[in-house]
């Protein structure tokens, strides 16, 4: 069932009528325990050690973070291992483009050693946004089907990665894609960033009514409403007027549990200036967003 006011906000965004005031993170703090439930973590700080990655997520208060592709798997795990933190996701891609799947080398090792952990593996499938040509969308659930299987027997779950540029660009065609496949363990993630530059869907709430079930990963940051690069679709989260703790509020009154994700790819500077900025910035969206739920 939809609800009016995700409705009104999904429009409004869409129309750009929506406006958030920039927050200055420092003196912000909902307190320990006054925002929401959901698990929050942080990723893509740049060219930086495991041991340097865990050490900034632990420092400045995240549950965990990510990693990018299949490399340093043993390495990286026994990072977040020694900082208690956890992996939420791996993240994975596989080309379909020219007729063929390629999938990353190492792929089959990286997802074996994520057994006994509660990390979801991301996939994003690259190729031809603009339709990838006869039999893509055959090849690209042949090759979901494959790292299903893979997850199954480590035990872990899968969750498409909608991304700009690549064949599942949208969150529409993350949800599509894993109803056809129509596996236990395969879900989709939500991307504002990614979602913004595509462009924002009016269908938002159903789409977003059909996926609750099997939306296992949320990403959000400052962005501006009518921002047409990374520069002004990926900022430190309380910067920009995207009304994320709009979003956040539609997501977790349609039920989403799980955990949100701060984006921090292309940022410049210390990560340890945005990753504390935006840390306070989500303590303020959390809070927000928990008393409407309320």
């Amino acid at each position: 069932m939809l609800v009016t006011s995700r409705r009104a906000f999904v429009l409004g965004a869409a129309a750009s009528c929506i406006a958030l005031a920039n927050v200055d993170a420092k003196g912000f703090d909902g307190g320990a325990g006054a925002g929401l439930p959901n698990s929050v973590f942080a990723y893509e700080f740049g060219e930086i050690s495991p041991e340097e990655q865990a050490g900034l997520a632990r420092e400045y208060g995240f549950a965990g973070t990510v990693f990018d592709h299949a490399r340093q798997i043993p390495e990286r795990l026994r990072a977040l291992d020694d900082a208690h933190l956890q992996l939420f996701f791996l993240w994975l891609t596989v080309d379909i483009s020219h007729g063929q799947i390629k999938y990353e080398p190492g792929m089959e090792a990286a997802i074996e050693a994520l057994q006994g952990r509660a990390t979801v593996v991301w996939v994003a499938i690259q190729g031809d946004a603009a339709g990838g040509g006869a039999g893509t969308e055959e090849r690209t659930i042949q090759a979901v089907d494959r790292i299903s299987d893979l997850a199954s027997r480590a035990n872990v779950r899968v969750a498409l990665y909608p991304h700009y540029g690549f064949y599942l660009a949208r969150f529409r065609d993350v949800v599509r894609v894993a109803e056809r496949v129509g596996r236990s363990n395969v879900g989709v993630t939500f991307n504002l960033c990614h979602e913004l530059r595509s462009g924002f869907e009016l269908e938002f709430p159903q789409l977003l009514d059909k996926a609750i079930p099997s939306l296992y990963g949320v990403t959000v940051n400052g962005a501006d409403r009518q921002g047409r690069d990374w520069n002004t679709l990926i900022q430190p989260l309380g910067r920009g007027d995207y009304d994320v703790t709009g979003l956040v509020r539609t997501i977790t009154k349609a039920g989403y549990r799980g955990p949100f994700g701060i984006q921090c790819y292309g940022l410049k500077g210390d990560p340890g200036v945005y990753l504390k900025q935006s840390m306070a910035a989500w303590r303020v969206v959390s809070m927000r967003a928990a008393q409407v739920n309320s």
